[in-house]
């Protein structure tokens, strides 16, 4: 139980569905680079009551409770009272300092405070307060049972900073108590790879209470194996290792370690090069260029693009020729190539990178039905031509249209590292390179 938490998320919002839960996700793997082990997630309504039981339940479980949610000044937010239910029934206490830093925060906006705000002022008693520079609601900790158990403010931009400065300090504090031995996180990022393709290529390393302990994670078109070593294994470099075994075993559909994006892999490979590309977009509506610009710095080697979504635009401003959409359709490989070409050419860069395809629900046909894209990338070095590369992603319009941009990253990348021949999640075939 020493070195265990559990997270309690609160809100009406997370049970009914109405948004996604972001918070529990961030918290379990912030911990668990501290050290703790977060064995439970638990996500309850806007009830004192069930509130509190949680609460109460959760730190007879484990050393470390955080909670998120339900600081607010409105009625529905009832942490703090829940909170004092769980800490034995305790009274309410408003604090003069924290009321008075509730002012002044409103005085400096020129607002007067509403009195509902005084509520983010009253704290248990034995409950103490935690600094949230972000906002108006303050944290509270307290000890409920044997636990430590943090309440903080559902917003990530408020709870992520308070976090770090309140909870982590106090989850180090538990492991060194407890006598924890070292942990060593790394994490493999691949694109391309099906998951049960990227598992199988893997499966020596990925067995229950191994040590190192390796596991995947999907979401969309990237693959990720987490690893975790423990105590002489991680002080050994085991993760390291464990990570250098996964990339080996992926090959170039690995694009990095830990923080680092695809976006960000492929603009090192550019700058190292000093090359820079341009995008021509039709499906992904600019997701390509969103995705490239995620990466600070990307202007060095990104010039810019167009989002040419009808016939007319592609015929005015990237000089697709007629015949070719008569021909074959906005939605083909030709004119894909063309796209590339021409996005290349217009922006005076040596790569060019297209994307044009049917991201739904409407406008397929039995020959292309939803999900058909088409991705080609240009380079002016080369012939002139381009090399098109056919896909059927699956999803609704906005999974589609993301897998697009993130695939197309890949193609690019694959392109310059001159690993085109590798069959991407998705892909239907590589289709010759000829000039539009």
């Amino acid at each position: 139980m020493t070195s265990r938490a559990a997270i309690l998320s609160i809100g009406d919002e997370l049970t009914l569905g109405q948004i996604a839960q972001s918070n529990s996700g961030w918290i379990a793997q912030e911990l668990l680079g501290a050290g703790v082990t977060v064995v439970e997630h638990r996500t309850v309504a806007d009830d004192r009551t069930a509130i509190a039981r949680a609460m109460k339940e959760l730190a007879s479980q484990v050393a470390l409770v955080v909670a998120t949610g339900g600081l607010g000044p409105t009625e529905d937010d009832l942490t703090r009272e829940a909170l004092a239910d769980a800490m034995d029934c305790v009274d309410l206490v408003e604090s003069a300092y924290e009321r008075r830093v509730l002012e002044e925060r409103f005085a400096r906006r020129g607002v007067t405070m509403p009195l509902s705000n005084l509520r983010q002022a009253c704290c248990p008693a034995g409950a103490a307060f935690l600094a949230n520079p972000n906002g108006t609601a303050p944290g509270i900790t307290a000890r409920v049972g044997s636990a430590q158990l943090f309440c903080l403010p559902g917003p990530p931009h408020e709870m992520q900073p308070m976090f770090i400065a309140h909870v982590i300090p106090a989850a180090h504090a538990l492991v060194a108590a407890s006598g924890g031995d070292s942990v060593a996180l790394c994490a493999v990022h691949s694109c391309g790879l099906p998951e049960s393709t990227a598992a199988e290529k893997i499966r020596a390393l990925m067995g229950r209470g191994s040590n190192p302990l390796v596991g995947t994670t999907a979401s969309g078109a990237t693959v990720t194996a987490r690893i975790r070593a423990s105590g002489s294994v991680a002080r050994s470099g085991g993760a390291q290792r464990a990570a250098c075994d996964v990339e080996q075993a992926w090959g170039a559909y690995v694009f990095g370690r830990d923080e680092t994006s695809l976006s960000q892999a492929l603009g090192e490979l550019l700058r190292i090069r000093r090359e820079s590309v341009a995008l021509a977009e039709s499906c992904t509506g600019g997701g390509i260029g969103h995705l490239i610009t995620s990466a600070s710095g990307s202007s060095e080697w990104f010039a810019g693009g167009w989002i040419s979504y009808s016939n007319q635009f592609k015929r005015e401003f990237l000089g697709v020729a007629p015949q070719l959409l008569q021909q074959h359709g906005a939605v083909s490989a030709p004119v894909a190539r063309a796209m590339a070409v021409a996005a290349a050419h217009q922006a005076g860069v040596r790569w060019g990178l297209s994307a044009t395809g049917i991201a739904g629900p409407t406008g397929a046909t039995n020959e292309k039905p939803v999900g058909t894209v088409f991705i080609a990338v240009a380079d002016r070095a080369a012939d002139g031509g381009a090399l098109a590369r056919e896909f059927r992603f699956t999803g609704d319009r906005a999974t589609i249209r993301l897998r697009a941009a993130t695939i197309a990253l890949q193609v690019l990348r694959l392109a310059l590292l001159e690993q085109s021949e590798l069959q991407l999640l998705g892909e239907v075939c590589s289709l010759p390179k000829n000039s539009p």
